[in-house]
């Protein structure tokens, strides 16, 4: 971590500030470009009329990224998709249109980041941006982009674990049930409780009722702050206590260990201070968000010793984050 790395040349600095690039991708994810081309080029006067915006304008931001390789400019104004252009299809996995949508919650994330010189004077935002503090539609629109990020990691930590240890599984903060349905799903000797804030709770009520296992997971609307805990052999919050500020996650985790059955576990999944790259981008983001910080693995155990737990294992999947187990 303190290697000093290589310095960079001028036009590589340069390049790092660039704002035109992350914008005009941005415009093209907001306005769903990949996906009307999806179906083969397209001249650009018909693209401006699907698109609800000026053929002119869009015309100059598509040939800026097709001379990027986003998109591929033909003759006669009309334009196709480039390979890298289909990272923004709406159907994508990655959900990487979705998140670059200035319409939803990823352009509450990127307003946030221009004011980040006002927010390293002052020490933090005007106002926070974090889940409690957004609109329904927001809200909704943060649960989307949560759940397509999950979707993806979620098989990884479902492997690195064994669950099948556990009769009850609390999932404190977890959305709309991705990572609990995933574990559910893989261990169907297993039951479930999902805690979560009231503007998910339908969202998670389809969720599980379109993987089967309503029956098997319910649902604990509320603040956590707010709501006693059930019983429970192993809780599991995953990136949640980032969001909190060390007496919150210490209280958070108190919430857990009095709630939690002899010989049960809490598992603390979180970025990992041992990828720098990753670690300190997410610290950042919660900066300008208003709320919490990323932690190293010293960090956590001291707040678990605050509240009365040990750490006992680490689980780090091939990707997404590592998970602390911790017990009383």
């Amino acid at each position: 971590m303190n290697d000093r790395p290589e310095a960079l040349g001028l036009l590589e600095f340069w390049a790092m500030t660039d704002l035109v690039t992350p914008m005009a991708l941005r415009t093209v994810a907001t306005l769903r470009i990949a996906d009307l081309l999806a179906g083969g080029p397209r001249d650009l006067k018909d693209l401006a009329v699907a698109a609800s915006c000026d053929a002119d304008a869009l015309g100059r931001v598509l040939r800026y990224l097709a001379a990027r390789g986003i998109f591929v400019a033909l003759a006669d104004d009309r334009f196709e998709l480039g390979g890298t252009a289909r990272w923004m299809l709406d159907d994508d996995p990655s959900a990487a249109r979705r998140w670059l949508d200035q319409d939803g919650y990823g352009a509450t994330m990127d307003r946030a980041h221009l004011d980040l010189l006002g927010i390293v004077r002052r020490g933090g935002p005007v106002e926070a941006a974090n889940k409690t503090s957004l609109d329904a539609t927001a809200a909704a629109s943060y649960d989307q982009l949560m759940a397509a990020n999950t979707r993806n990691e979620a098989p990884l930590l479902v492997r690195a674990i064994d669950w099948g240890r556990f009769e009850h599984i609390v999932d404190v903060g977890g959305g709309t049930g991705v990572q609990l349905g995933a574990i559910l799903t893989a261990f169907p000797q297993t039951r479930g409780t999902l805690v979560e804030l009231p503007a998910s709770v339908e969202a998670a009520e389809r969720q599980l009722a379109g993987t089967g296992l309503t029956g098997r997971c319910d649902i604990l609307a509320g603040n956590l702050f707010d709501l006693e805990l059930p019983a429970a052999d192993a809780f599991l919050l995953r990136m949640l206590l980032h969001s909190f500020e060390d007496e919150q996650a210490v209280e958070a985790l108190s919430r857990c260990r009095r709630a939690l059955r002899p010989g049960g576990a809490i598992f603390v999944a979180e970025a990992a201070d041992t990828h720098q790259e990753a670690f300190t981008t997410m610290d950042l983001i919660v900066l300008v968000l208003g709320h919490g910080r990323e932690r190293s693995l010293t960090q956590y155990d001291e707040l678990a010793a605050a509240a009365g737990l040990r750490r006992v294992a680490i689980h780090t999947p091939p990707a997404g984050p590592r998970a602390l187990e911790y017990t009383a």
